[in-house]
């Protein structure tokens, strides 16, 4: 498919063949904050893999982008179908990623970590597995829709076997994000501010 430019309606819950290409930068720099957690910014009993959380953002951006249908599987032998997002570089404006988990001796707590409110979150060839969005729009250009998962060329190393539906573009806007997401893993990110609470409020970021 040539390449080409794509506004983006508001979606409910994303079909991948048709709007695959707003799940990618989404969910690739909301995920983002999941590297600070898993490099020491919260506690260890917190790990992220295999633990669905949720992300939310004010405005995302996105250049470098590549994505193809996958699964993970959990620790516990159970699998879940994704969508695995990689993007070269992007920004995220008020970021929010929330997540449970039960703890020995002190039971459910809720985790809430938030930046992006006084300057952007700015990440770098990041990857994230991710399985719902929500957004009220953006835009994207650069578009190739339908290309073999094993060429694309979008984000650095992020391919997948010959044969399997992928997506990949030039750059991407998207505004009011929402989604779940398994995991996050590579690159670099950097925040100016970081804000952590534990509760048993049960509070998420929506």
């Amino acid at each position: 498919m040539a390449a080409s430019t794509c506004e983006l309606s508001p979606e409910g819950r994303t079909h991948w063949k048709r709007t695959a290409v707003m799940l990618v930068p989404s969910t690739a720099c909301v995920g983002a904050l999941v590297l600070a957690l898993a490099q020491g910014a919260m506690a260890a009993s917190f790990a992220v893999s295999g633990k669905n959380f949720k992300v939310s953002a004010d405005e995302i951006t996105g250049q470098g982008i590549a994505s193809f249908p996958s699964s993970l599987g959990g620790s516990d032998g159970t699998g879940h179908a994704v969508l695995l997002a990689g993007i070269r570089t992007g920004t995220a404006k008020g970021v929010c990623l929330s997540m449970k988990q039960r703890l020995p001796l002190v039971g459910e707590v809720s985790l809430l970590v938030r930046s992006g409110g006084d300057r952007p979150v700015r990440g770098e060839n990041i990857v994230v597995d991710a399985d719902a969005l929500t957004s009220s729009g953006g835009r994207v250009t650069g578009v190739q829709a339908g290309r073999d998962a094993a060429t694309l060329t979008g984000a650095p190393g992020v391919d997948g076997p010959r044969g399997l539906f992928g997506v990949q573009a030039t750059s991407a806007l998207a505004r009011d994000v929402k989604s779940t997401a398994w995991a996050s893993n590579g690159g670099s990110l950097t925040l100016d501010k970081v804000e952590i609470e534990l509760s048993h409020s049960g509070k998420e970021c929506y």
